[in-house]
């Protein structure tokens, strides 16, 4: 569903991903949060972006860009944003680093499919819940 050719019904799915408020949240400053970029210390709340939604976000771009760029349709702006997204999805990844062993199905073969595995993973609904409770503002979509 996720990998196929951008359709209505895989656009709905794509956006079924992204709470209301698009993963912008609302942080009030009711204990000294850590210095980071972007945070104003002295505001009394403070505006982010969940990063998984960021990384969704650009996971979606990338293959809307690749079946732009197949149709012909490509344009300047992909470049530019497509850049930063290889890159901060590189950078995910590597946070991440899941460490989940996947078995060759063939011994003289190095290739996986990656399906059956057990990872060890986050609660989606505790993250989308919190985020939707948190939202910053109430628009919708992946885009």
């Amino acid at each position: 569903m996720f990998g196929r050719p951008p359709d209505e019904e895989n656009m709905q799915a794509w956006s079924s991903l992204i709470p209301p408020g698009r993963g912008f949240v609302v942080v009030r400053n009711q204990t000294a949060l850590p210095d980071m970029p972007s945070l104003h210390q002295d505001l009394p709340e403070q505006h982010a972006l969940v990063s998984v939604y960021h990384q969704l976000h650009c996971l979606w771009s990338t293959k809307e860009s690749y079946f732009r760029l197949r149709d012909g349709r490509a344009d300047d702006t992909d470049e530019l944003h497509l850049s930063h997204c290889w890159d901060y999805l590189r950078q995910t990844i590597m946070c991440a680093a899941d460490t989940t062993l996947e078995w060759m199905p063939n011994p003289t073969q190095e290739i996986s499919k990656g399906w059956g595995y057990r990872h060890e993973c986050r609660s989606w609904d505790e993250i989308y819940d919190w985020t939707v409770k948190n939202r910053w503002h109430d628009s919708t979509g992946i885009g």
